[in-house]
């Protein structure tokens, strides 16, 4: 079964979930990044994150930049933004927030 696109109120309600994710101008997708203590870290927070989209059955998009790992959402078969990918955001931060709080940079 396809996940339907979130739009509208739908769309601002589960946004309103997710803290720190920037949201592109047509809604398309999410992204947020981080920055970590090393190298080391951060593959090992994107070999995590990979681990979580899998589980989920998502494909994330990911850029890393030696410390700087940024990641960005949607749903390809919907076109856009679903509570797929809200889901994996939400469990993204608690990744970060949780086991790799005190390897992230300010």
């Amino acid at each position: 079964m396809q996940d339907t696109r979130l739009n509208g109120p739908a769309l601002d309600a589960a946004l309103s979930e997710l803290d720190g994710w920037t949201v592109a101008a047509d809604h398309g997708h999410i992204a947020r990044s981080w920055t970590f203590d090393s190298f080391a870290t951060a593959m090992a927070f994107w070999g995590k994150v990979a681990k979580l989209a899998d589980q989920q059955d998502h494909h994330p998009e990911c850029l890393s930049l030696y410390t700087h790992i940024r990641i960005r959402l949607w749903t390809h078969d919907a076109g856009g933004l679903t509570h797929k990918d809200m889901t994996l955001a939400k469990a993204i931060d608690a990744l970060a927030t949780g086991e790799f709080s005190n390897k992230l940079k300010s």
